[in-house]
Protein backbone atom coordinates (compact mmCIF):
# COMPACT_ATOMS: atom_id res chain seq x y z
CA UNK A 1 0.00 0.00 0.00
CA UNK A 2 2.78 2.31 0.56
CA UNK A 3 4.60 1.88 -2.32
CA UNK A 4 1.24 2.90 -4.33
CA UNK A 5 0.68 5.37 -2.49
CA UNK A 6 3.82 6.78 -3.38
CA UNK A 7 3.47 6.10 -6.73
CA UNK A 8 0.13 7.53 -6.88
CA UNK A 9 1.40 11.07 -5.38
CA UNK A 10 4.37 10.76 -7.52
CA UNK A 11 2.15 10.90 -10.56
CA UNK A 12 -0.10 13.72 -9.46
CA UNK A 13 2.87 15.75 -8.57
CA UNK A 14 4.34 14.83 -12.11
CA UNK A 15 0.94 15.26 -14.13
CA UNK A 16 0.18 18.74 -11.95
CA UNK A 17 3.17 20.19 -12.47
CA UNK A 18 3.24 19.77 -16.33
CA UNK A 19 2.96 22.74 -18.39
CA UNK A 20 2.50 23.97 -22.23
CA UNK A 21 4.19 26.85 -23.59
CA UNK A 22 1.85 29.48 -25.48
CA UNK A 23 1.40 32.73 -27.03
CA UNK A 24 0.12 35.36 -24.83
CA UNK A 25 -0.42 38.74 -25.67
CA UNK A 26 2.53 41.08 -24.28
CA UNK A 27 0.19 44.56 -24.86
CA UNK A 28 -2.63 46.04 -26.33
CA UNK A 29 -3.35 45.23 -30.15
CA UNK A 30 -6.64 46.68 -31.14
CA UNK A 31 -8.99 45.01 -34.01
CA UNK A 32 -7.47 45.47 -37.68
CA UNK A 33 -3.65 45.69 -36.38
CA UNK A 34 -0.76 43.97 -37.33
CA UNK A 35 0.94 41.46 -34.83
CA UNK A 36 4.70 41.89 -34.21
CA UNK A 37 6.77 39.94 -32.46
CA UNK A 38 6.93 43.02 -29.93
CA UNK A 39 3.21 42.26 -29.28
CA UNK A 40 3.27 38.17 -28.29
CA UNK A 41 5.02 36.73 -25.19
CA UNK A 42 5.06 33.32 -23.65
CA UNK A 43 2.90 32.08 -20.78
CA UNK A 44 3.21 28.63 -19.31
CA UNK A 45 -0.27 26.53 -18.42
CA UNK A 46 -1.37 23.78 -17.32
CA UNK A 47 -2.92 21.33 -20.13
CA UNK A 48 -6.87 22.41 -20.46
CA UNK A 49 -9.28 20.52 -23.35
CA UNK A 50 -11.50 23.52 -22.21
CA UNK A 51 -8.23 25.98 -23.78
CA UNK A 52 -7.34 26.76 -27.18
CA UNK A 53 -4.40 28.81 -27.41
CA UNK A 54 -1.89 28.69 -29.90
CA UNK A 55 1.74 26.79 -28.85
CA UNK A 56 4.43 29.10 -28.35
CA UNK A 57 6.25 26.99 -31.18
CA UNK A 58 4.13 29.03 -33.41
CA UNK A 59 4.65 32.45 -32.97
CA UNK A 60 6.73 32.94 -36.11
CA UNK A 61 3.65 31.84 -38.03
CA UNK A 62 1.44 34.29 -36.28
CA UNK A 63 3.21 37.40 -36.69
CA UNK A 64 2.15 39.57 -39.34
CA UNK A 65 -1.33 38.19 -38.97
CA UNK A 66 -4.54 40.74 -37.90
CA UNK A 67 -6.11 40.86 -35.09
CA UNK A 68 -10.09 40.81 -35.58
CA UNK A 69 -10.35 41.65 -31.96
CA UNK A 70 -9.29 43.97 -29.36
CA UNK A 71 -6.47 41.58 -27.83
CA UNK A 72 -5.61 42.53 -24.47
CA UNK A 73 -2.67 42.23 -22.46
CA UNK A 74 -2.18 39.11 -20.70
CA UNK A 75 -4.75 37.14 -21.93
CA UNK A 76 -3.83 33.96 -24.22
CA UNK A 77 -3.98 34.18 -28.35
CA UNK A 78 -6.08 31.60 -30.13
CA UNK A 79 -6.69 31.17 -33.96
CA UNK A 80 -10.18 32.58 -33.87
CA UNK A 81 -8.63 36.32 -32.65
CA UNK A 82 -6.23 36.38 -35.57
CA UNK A 83 -7.27 37.23 -39.39
CA UNK A 84 -4.88 36.89 -42.73
CA UNK A 85 -7.35 40.07 -44.59
CA UNK A 86 -5.69 43.32 -44.15
CA UNK A 87 -7.84 46.35 -44.11
CA UNK A 88 -9.57 47.58 -45.81
CA UNK A 89 -11.23 44.73 -46.90
CA UNK A 90 -12.70 43.98 -50.79
CA UNK A 91 -15.49 46.65 -51.03
CA UNK A 92 -13.97 48.86 -48.70
CA UNK A 93 -12.34 51.84 -48.69
CA UNK A 94 -10.25 53.39 -45.44
CA UNK A 95 -10.56 57.58 -44.76
CA UNK A 96 -8.96 59.40 -42.76
CA UNK A 97 -11.72 62.59 -41.45
CA UNK A 98 -10.21 65.09 -39.35
CA UNK A 99 -12.71 66.75 -36.93
CA UNK A 100 -12.55 69.24 -34.31
CA UNK A 101 -13.62 68.43 -30.79
CA UNK A 102 -16.99 70.24 -31.36
CA UNK A 103 -17.52 67.12 -34.38
CA UNK A 104 -17.07 64.09 -32.07
CA UNK A 105 -17.58 63.09 -28.54
CA UNK A 106 -15.49 63.43 -25.77
CA UNK A 107 -15.32 59.58 -25.36
CA UNK A 108 -12.52 58.14 -26.88
CA UNK A 109 -13.40 56.30 -29.71
CA UNK A 110 -12.01 52.67 -29.90
CA UNK A 111 -10.96 50.44 -32.66
CA UNK A 112 -14.41 48.42 -34.04
CA UNK A 113 -16.79 51.48 -32.96
CA UNK A 114 -19.35 51.24 -35.09
CA UNK A 115 -20.40 55.12 -35.90
CA UNK A 116 -22.57 57.53 -38.17
CA UNK A 117 -20.56 60.10 -40.20
CA UNK A 118 -22.48 62.68 -40.46
CA UNK A 119 -22.61 65.74 -43.28
CA UNK A 120 -22.72 69.35 -42.13
CA UNK A 121 -22.94 72.35 -43.92
CA UNK A 122 -20.32 75.38 -42.66
CA UNK A 123 -21.01 76.46 -39.35
CA UNK A 124 -21.62 72.90 -37.94
CA UNK A 125 -25.19 73.06 -38.80
CA UNK A 126 -26.80 69.99 -40.12
CA UNK A 127 -26.64 69.60 -43.98
CA UNK A 128 -30.29 69.57 -44.53
CA UNK A 129 -30.18 70.66 -48.97
CA UNK A 130 -32.04 68.48 -51.26
CA UNK A 131 -29.24 65.87 -52.99
CA UNK A 132 -27.21 66.11 -49.78
CA UNK A 133 -25.47 62.76 -49.00
CA UNK A 134 -26.79 60.77 -46.26
CA UNK A 135 -25.60 59.34 -43.12
CA UNK A 136 -22.94 57.46 -43.59
CA UNK A 137 -22.25 53.94 -41.48
CA UNK A 138 -18.62 53.50 -40.50
CA UNK A 139 -16.14 51.61 -38.40
CA UNK A 140 -13.39 53.05 -36.42
CA UNK A 141 -9.97 51.90 -36.93
CA UNK A 142 -7.79 54.00 -35.28
CA UNK A 143 -8.05 57.09 -33.87
CA UNK A 144 -4.96 59.70 -33.77
CA UNK A 145 -3.96 62.59 -30.98
CA UNK A 146 -5.26 66.04 -31.19
CA UNK A 147 -3.19 67.73 -33.59
CA UNK A 148 -1.40 71.34 -33.06
CA UNK A 149 -4.27 72.26 -35.37
CA UNK A 150 -6.99 70.70 -32.91
CA UNK A 151 -8.10 68.67 -35.26
CA UNK A 152 -7.98 64.65 -34.46
CA UNK A 153 -7.86 62.27 -37.62
CA UNK A 154 -10.22 59.36 -37.12
CA UNK A 155 -9.28 56.25 -40.03
CA UNK A 156 -12.78 55.19 -40.87
CA UNK A 157 -13.51 51.89 -42.65
CA UNK A 158 -16.75 52.64 -45.42
CA UNK A 159 -18.28 51.07 -48.52
CA UNK A 160 -16.42 51.47 -51.59
CA UNK A 161 -18.93 53.73 -52.82
CA UNK A 162 -19.27 56.10 -49.89
CA UNK A 163 -15.42 56.56 -50.03
CA UNK A 164 -15.12 59.45 -52.11
CA UNK A 165 -17.73 61.55 -50.94
CA UNK A 166 -17.38 60.69 -47.39
CA UNK A 167 -12.98 61.88 -48.77
CA UNK A 168 -14.35 64.71 -49.82
CA UNK A 169 -16.13 66.26 -47.13
CA UNK A 170 -13.72 65.39 -44.88
CA UNK A 171 -11.14 67.28 -46.29
CA UNK A 172 -13.85 70.23 -46.25
CA UNK A 173 -14.25 69.58 -42.38
CA UNK A 174 -17.60 69.06 -43.48
CA UNK A 175 -18.50 65.39 -41.40
CA UNK A 176 -19.76 65.27 -37.33
CA UNK A 177 -19.36 61.69 -35.96
CA UNK A 178 -21.38 60.22 -34.27
CA UNK A 179 -21.32 56.89 -32.04
CA UNK A 180 -24.03 53.80 -32.88
CA UNK A 181 -25.03 52.01 -29.47
CA UNK A 182 -23.21 48.80 -28.88
CA UNK A 183 -25.19 45.42 -29.65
Amino acid sequence: MVVLGALGATYLATSLGRTTAVIAIAREVPWGQTLTAADLTEARIPADPALEPIPYVDRDQVIGLVAATSLRPGSLLTRDALTDQRLPAPGQQLVGVGVSLVQLPTTPLRPGDDVFLVPVAAGSAPATTEGAPSVVEATVVKSGPPGTDGLRVVDVLVDAADGPDVAARAAAGLIAIVVVAGE
